[in-house]
């Protein structure tokens, strides 16, 4: 189609991000669910692309027209008007995501990189072409050299709650850094590009100085995609929050009062209060989504058809995820005793399945599976599901200052790479330990890990994708040398980690 050159007026569409990362650039999608958005866009994206790409998509930071952004480009590159049109035109409202060839570099682009301004939906991030300079290429090694595209911020472990289900380890009581503390953290990661700056918990809401953080975080673009909380608010909390303008993620696991004082160990009033909430946050229309988690204790059909009677009328309800609980490395709760039986999946799978068809409410249903496991024979590049960013492109702050692989391994001393209260991002990154657990060697393996004599060992292991909470979880604590349970090559496991 041709483009009108001299009016049009277009803006790289933020909903992407980009990151320079020494000796190749990389484009990916932000975290945030509320993608009000007349254009399309890959969701979960994230890819190496060779720089020059990453300096051209720099030129439209900001909203300019196309001429004048061509001009600029025929300028910085030297090349003429027309191939300087040529090169950006495959990049405006491209419907489908595609691949280019370039410098023998292979590089995959999601769909609408270059929008036009009206459909921009995500604020402005100011890149600049000398932001991705390099002298070499490598798009081999998948480590990032510079330091990692996301930190994790735990800003407490402190709960309202004490659900059977815990995720978290609440055996460790550890004050959080203090403020002015974070504030050089949050500009240092700005400094080195680091991408994204997402904050969890704990509770967010029992953190004191929360609007501090917030507006610190806003201030180094690191504007929080969600904020998830189980404190009941009160309605000047809510009013102290719109401004923020950041969607916020509700717990509800049943609208019946003895299930959940059973399932969070609660106050008879916390059902009311929670209810009270969610009504609230309706009504001065800040975006919100219900996160239900399923036990046995709340597994019935009755139970989710009461807790979507009273949310299908809301209107800043941006979506219900309903999701089965996952072992835990913390819970007080043995997982056997918890899981609900394979059988009610499907029931409740069939009755999602006919809601949708009838209701606009958005809902998402995450059960487990087992079908990922045991799979894999051409090791981590190839296993099932989710790539594992642990220690490959993220990192997690725990609330001390101390920084982990992975958020559900939090204080495990095995897997502590730094301490950002003493170190900077940086050297935490190049730590002698993050690059002896990002470059294993046989000799650190027992005799009895299948990893110590596979023959694709170097292979495996030159592609990060090893869950080592999923290792502790099936195998227990002390084999965390065992293969990921997505390998062919893991042995059964000692404790379950789906339902059967």
């Amino acid at each position: 189609m041709k483009k009108d050159e001299s009016s049009e007026i277009l803006i790289f569409n933020h909903f992407y991000k980009l990151q320079h990362d020494l000796k190749r650039s990389y484009i990916f999608s932000s975290d945030a669910i509320d993608k009000n958005s007349d254009c399309l866009i890959n969701s979960e994206w994230n890819s190496r692309i060779h720089p020059i790409y990453a300096m051209i998509f720099s030129f439209f930071s900001q909203p300019i027209k196309l001429s004048e952004a061509i001009k600029q480009l025929s300028e910085f590159f030297e090349i003429s008007y027309q191939a300087a049109l040529d090169l950006i035109n495959p990049f405006i409202s491209n419907n489908e995501s595609f691949h280019t060839e370039y410098a023998d570099t292979h590089n995959n682009f999601p769909s609408n990189i270059i929008i036009d301004v009206t459909k921009a939906f995500s604020s402005a991030v100011q890149y600049y072409p000398h932001q991705f300079v390099y002298e070499e290429l490598d798009f081999k090694s998948e480590r990032l050299y510079v330091g990692p595209q996301g930190i994790v911020f735990m800003l407490n472990n402190t709960c309202a709650t004490d659900c059977v289900y815990c995720y978290a380890d609440r055996s460790v009581k550890r004050k959080t850094i203090p403020l002015n503390t974070i504030k050089s953290i949050i500009k240092n990661a700005y400094n080195i590009g680091v991408a994204s700056f997402p904050i969890t918990g704990g509770e967010f809401f029992l953190y004191k100085n929360w609007r501090e953080l917030l507006a610190e975080l806003i201030l180094y673009k690191y504007k929080p995609a969600l904020i998830s909380t189980k404190v009941p608010l009160k309605e000047q909390d809510i009013l102290n929050f719109k401004p923020y303008e950041i969607p916020i993620q509700i717990s509800l696991d049943s609208l019946t009062n003895d299930k959940l004082v059973k399932i969070l160990n609660v106050k008879e009033d916390y059902l009311e209060k929670m209810k009270r909430t969610i009504i609230l946050l309706d009504q001065y229309k800040i975006n919100f989504q219900i996160a239900t988690v399923l036990t046995k204790y709340n597994d019935g059909i009755e139970n989710l058809e009461n807790i979507f009677g009273f949310l299908k009328n809301l209107k800043s309800l941006v979506r219900w995820e309903i999701r089965v609980a996952f072992k835990s490395l913390h819970s007080k709760e043995n997982f056997d005793d918890l899981k609900i039986a394979k059988e009610k999946i499907k029931i409740i799978g069939e009755w999602i399945y006919n809601l949708r068809s009838i209701t606009k409410v958005n809902i998402l249903w995450s059960p487990d599976s087992s079908d990922k496991y045991f799979k894999s024979e051409d090791g981590s590049r190839k296993f099932l599901g989710s790539k594992c960013s642990a220690n490959s492109t993220h990192m997690v702050l725990l609330p001390d200052g101390k920084v982990t692989i992975c958020e559900q391994l939090y204080w495990d001393s095995r897997f502590i790479i730094g301490d950002l209260t003493k170190q900077s991002i940086e050297d935490t990154w190049h730590s002698q330990h993050a690059l002896e657990i990002a470059n294993p060697k046989k000799k650190d393996f027992s005799d009895k890990s299948a990893c110590k004599t596979c023959n694709i060992f170097t292979e495996c292991f030159s592609y990060p994708n090893k869950c080592f909470a999923d290792v502790l979880k099936a195998y227990g604590k002390e084999n965390w040398d065992y293969p990921d349970p997505r390998c062919n090559k893991a042995p059964t496991f000692n404790n379950e980690l789906y339902h059967i």
